[in-house]
Order: C-alpha cells, then sequence, then structure tokens
C-alpha cells in the first residue's frame, strides 16, 4: 500500500454501486468512497455526483490492509458550502439593518416596562401571587 492516511490523490471512477464508487489510483490499488463520503448534503443516488471514467481528487480516510483497499472520500476534498442567506431571501424581502454596538443597550425595555406593566395589571386585575 503506496499511499499514506491524509493523502490527497487523484483517480478514475471505475464502478459505481448503491452504496459508494470505486476509484481506481495512479498505482493501480483501488478504493472505495462510501455514499457517505460523497457530499456534505443527502446523497440518493452516487451517480448524481461521480461518473464512471470520471478522473477526481479524493483523501485517503482509512486503509484496509486486509481487504487491499483504500476508504477515500470525496467530501473532505470539497471546499464545504455555505448558505448565502441574502441570496436564499426572496427579492421582495425587507432589509434587515444591524444595530452597531454601541448603541445595543436595554433603553427600549426601561422605556416600555411600566406600560407593559400597566396593561398586566389592566388585564389580570391586582393578583396576590404570595
Amino acid at each position: 500500500m503506496e499511499y499514506k492516511i491524509d493523502e490527497i490523490v487523484s483517480g478514475e471512477v471505475t464502478g459505481i454501486q448503491s452504496y459508494g464508487a470505486f476509484v481506481k489510483l495512479p498505482n493501480g490499488e483501488q478504493g472505495l468512497i462510501h455514499i457517505s463520503e460523497i457530499s456534505t448534503f443527502f446523497v440518493k443516488s452516487v451517480s448524481n455526483f461521480v461518473q464512471l471514467g470520471q478522473i477526481i481528487k479524493v483523501k485517503i480516510i482509512d486503509i484496509l490492509e486486509e481487504k487491499q483497499l483504500y476508504r477515500l472520500s470525496l467530501k473532505q476534498v470539497q471546499p464545504t458550502p455555505r448558505q448565502n442567506v441574502r441570496q436564499m431571501k426572496s427579492p421582495n424581502a425587507k432589509k434587515r439593518f444591524k444595530v452597531p454596538l454601541y448603541q445595543q443597550d436595554f433603553t427600549p425595555l426601561v422605556n416600555n416596562l411600566n406600560g407593559w406593566i400597566q396593561d398586566g395589571l389592566k388585564k389580570y386585575g391586582d393578583v396576590d401571587y404570595d
């Protein structure tokens, strides 16, 4: 077994099964990308992510010497996708402005607290909790 764990190598996809994809490495040895190591997204079908004959970069995550097989990962080589929340919002959505840190305080609570207490007393009356 020529390669080491955590090494990134290129290989050719030689087989696709429901549980993963087989990859032939440059030295002729075989590796398997389990379906859980294909993508960070839900993988319904492996063939949605890799095709036969495709050359891909994979990371070696384990070596099964008794089977002469490498355990490979495709998702650990790809950049981690980030969701852009602004792009996900509809174009009609109102823009939210972040309040600067120096303006963040309890002033709105202080200004409204007495009114809230009075509203509660009117609604529930004078209640003795003791």
